[in-house]
């Protein structure tokens, strides 16, 4: 029995040994020697294309920070034309609501943009650019009154408006004989010589009478936010707003009568 184990164990080395010299006859010596250097040459490689790998992420990050920057300056570009386009349009807006107030007869109409506004709330000054414009020209905005131009030169007015307490502009209600004036405070607007009996509602609008010739009849001065008694007086105390909210408006009117000329 052991015997017969032994003869197969010897049986198997010899066909193991056939094999591997048969292998060893077929597969060049070069290629033996190849599969031996394979795991070196890895471990040659590996660091070469780690450092291929990270050239290539910082390449990648390089080129998405590019168009990254690329992509929020053309989104700024974008942002600055739809502000640009929303202030055209807000501007186109104002010059339509000017056409209906500039049909007024009697007074030359001429458009005049908004260049800045005093800070001083008891002056209340706004500087325009216009074509050319006289002392006492009557200013509106889209809404109503705005006040008068007190300096013109080449290009620009000054316009005071009527929350100078200097300003005073006769008004009446629409389709009553009431005669008010209407002066500035600052902040707001005081309705003098309205009669107590007469006293109008919180909300109205007071329009310029036209009295005195100044001023065309008609437009929009000022909206009531009080009216109180006064003892003892028979006229009523009445404060108000201006209609015209010239604070937020890029273009007013500026009327000058016919016939009144302009200086040279």
């Amino acid at each position: 029995m052991i015997i017969k184990r032994l003869d197969i164990s010897w049986a198997t080395l010899v066909v193991l040994l056939l094999i591997f010299v048969i292998a060893l006859y077929r597969v060049p010596a070069a290629s033996w020697a190849t599969l031996g250097m394979g795991p070196v040459l890895e471990a040659l490689h590996a660091p070469v294309r780690w450092m291929q790998d990270v050239s290539l992420w910082f390449e990648e990050r390089r080129q998405l920070q590019r168009e990254y920057t690329a992509l929020k300056r053309r989104l700024e570009q974008l942002a600055a034309i739809i502000q640009r386009t929303r202030s055209l349009e807000e501007e186109n807006r104002q010059l339509k609501a000017l056409l209906g107030i500039a049909n007024i007869e009697g007074f030359d109409w001429q458009a005049a943009k908004v260049l800045g506004r005093s800070p001083d709330t008891m002056s209340q000054r706004l500087l325009v650019q216009t074509r050319q414009a006289d002392i006492d020209d009557v200013v509106v905005s889209s809404e109503g009154l705005v006040g008068l131009v007190v300096e013109s030169g080449q290009g620009y007015a000054v316009v005071r408006t009527i929350l100078d307490a200097s300003l005073s502009v006769p008004v009446t209600l629409p389709d009553s004989h009431l005669a008010g004036l209407v002066r500035g405070q600052g902040d707001e607007l005081i309705i003098d010589f309205i009669p107590w009996e007469e006293a109008p509602g919180v909300g109205d609008v007071f329009v310029t009478s036209g009295a005195g010739g100044l001023f065309p009849p008609g437009i929009p001065v000022a909206r009531v936010l009080r009216v109180e008694p006064v003892p003892g007086r028979m006229y009523a105390h009445v404060e108000g707003q201006p209609v015209a909210q010239w604070r937020k408006a890029n273009w007013l009117a500026i009327a000058n009568r016919h016939g009144a000329g302009h200086r040279p």
